[in-house]
């Protein structure tokens, strides 16, 4: 057994392995939660992908393990710190009966009569008894975005405040989070409200100076959120619904893009009236069935219309992904926004182009900067640079009203060096014109997850104005 300071590499069999309750994609409720509890949560969850990373498994199952699994070691338990959708698929795939349902069961018996497992079953582990060491394995690895299901906003944010290493919008954002738990609404309404596609609009309405000084938000050295308004949370129910359904009650939008100027926001929470209380509780009794278990289901979601593009369909196997959907009317751009979305490979196999991808990325950043700068009436020089470039669109979106933080990340891009940020220009340079360096798929695609607001403020603006 190697060993290093804290570190120790082992083989642990499948029998010996706990999930993590405090892991940070479990809400505070899990805490202390049995095994089967915990499986059933990432069970219910569609974008844990637990089926279908069963099946990726079972198919390669005579391959060795990709990574190790992160174990902190208590001394009675050997608690799974990074790997915990991975060993939940091994211990479902072990004994299907730690299934939530018949249905996911009767799944996992099939896939298992394709391989042999049992408790004996053993992995490579990275053993720590440090529980701080393996906090720092783990920011190397989610806080920064390098894994393949990432976590997401609300993640982050119940991480950093459980390291104690919050900032002051994290707290404001976790206070709002437990007055949402407390919320006479139904459980599944208050998960998607922090859940992926629903949580940046939200907090977009909330987390600003319009916001605070309507509400009288004021946040307190212990992480207490006082608010003067004292319907505060009756609104908070509307808003909430309101973002679910991307429309008030009378049939405004309400999503990213028509929440992008201060003005816009203020009108919106000028808008909610004492009438629309009640409409809340309307809204969702008017959507409430009831399965055949005789459980209440609750579903506000209206269904999604899809953007019209030039036709085309891809998986996240490729730089951007497939729910990225704008409408180019510039052939070559057109052209190579589809072969960034569908054609060049970008996942972890000998077919990958990573090399192409992150050439390609850059001449993408760059001629729609410049195709926006040309449909506002302004021609750059031959010689302007990228980062000049950047400086004049993100000014004039400023210029028109939009949000400055919509723009954080872009002004990374074209402000910061590489040692500051992976987002620096200069790295996008490197992969043009260093004989050595290589960008990673995971790495491009991180960029982009950071940069796709951007895109679709940019092209999204050219089709309004079209």
């Amino acid at each position: 057994m190697a060993q290093n300071n804290h570190w120790q590499e082992s083989r642990i069999s499948l029998e010996q392995l706990s999930l993590w309750d405090e892991n940070a994609r479990f809400p505070d409720k899990y805490f202390s939660k049995s095994e089967k509890e915990l499986i059933k949560y990432f069970c219910t969850k569609k974008n844990f992908k637990i089926e279908s990373f069963a099946k990726e498994i079972v198919k390669d199952f005579d391959l060795p393990h990709l990574e190790k699994l992160l174990v902190y070691a208590t001394g009675e338990k050997n608690i799974v710190l990074e790997g915990n959708r991975r060993l939940t698929v091994y211990k479902l795939l072990k004994n299907p009966d730690l299934a939530p349902n018949d249905t996911l069961k009767s799944k996992f018996l099939k896939l298992k009569q394709d391989i042999s497992i049992d408790n004996s079953f053993s992995f490579d582990c990275l053993v720590t008894d440090s529980k701080a060491e393996g906090f720092r394995f783990i920011e190397r690895k989610h806080v920064n975005g390098n894994n393949e299901v990432s976590w997401g906003e609300q993640e982050r944010t119940n991480y950093n405040i459980r390291r104690g290493n919050a900032t002051k919008k994290e707290e404001f954002k976790i206070a709002i989070a437990k007055i949402i738990k407390k919320l006479d609404l139904p459980e599944t309404l208050k998960e998607q409200i922090l859940g992926l596609g629903y949580v940046t609009t939200f907090w977009r309405i909330l987390d600003n100076s319009v916001a605070w000084k309507k509400f009288g938000f004021n946040l307190r050295d212990n992480g207490e959120l006082e608010i003067k308004d004292n319907e505060f949370e009756k609104k908070l129910k509307v808003i909430i619904l309101n973002v679910l359904q991307k429309k008030d009650f009378s049939g405004n939008k309400i999503d990213s893009r028509s929440l992008n100027k201060n003005e816009e926001k203020e009108e919106y929470l000028k808008s909610i009236t004492t009438d629309d209380y009640n409409k809340v509780d309307s809204e969702i009794k008017k959507n409430t069935t009831i399965n055949l278990l005789d459980e209440p289901i609750v579903d506000v979601i209206p269904s999604k219309k899809k953007t019209k593009i030039n036709p085309k369909s891809t998986s996240r196997n490729y730089l951007i992904p497939r729910t990225f959907r704008i409408s180019i009317d510039e052939k070559k751009i057109n052209n190579i926004y589809r072969e960034l979305r569908e054609d060049l490979l970008l996942d972890d196999t000998n077919k990958a182009v990573p090399n192409a991808v992150g050439v390609l990325f850059r001449v993408f950043l760059e001629i729609s900067l410049d195709y926006y700068a040309k449909m506002k009436g302004q021609d750059f020089k031959t010689n302007d640079t990228i980062r000049k470039k950047i400086t004049w669109v993100v000014n004039n979106f400023i210029e028109k009203g939009y949000d400055k933080k919509l723009f954080n990340n872009i002004k990374k891009v074209g402000s910061s060096t590489k040692e500051q940020s992976y987002l620096s220009i200069d790295n996008f340079h490197e992969y043009v014109h260093s004989h050595t360096t290589q960008p990673t798929s995971s790495e491009l695609k991180a960029k982009w997850d950071n940069l796709e607001e951007f895109f679709e403020i940019l092209w999204t603006s050219l089709q309004y104005k079209k």
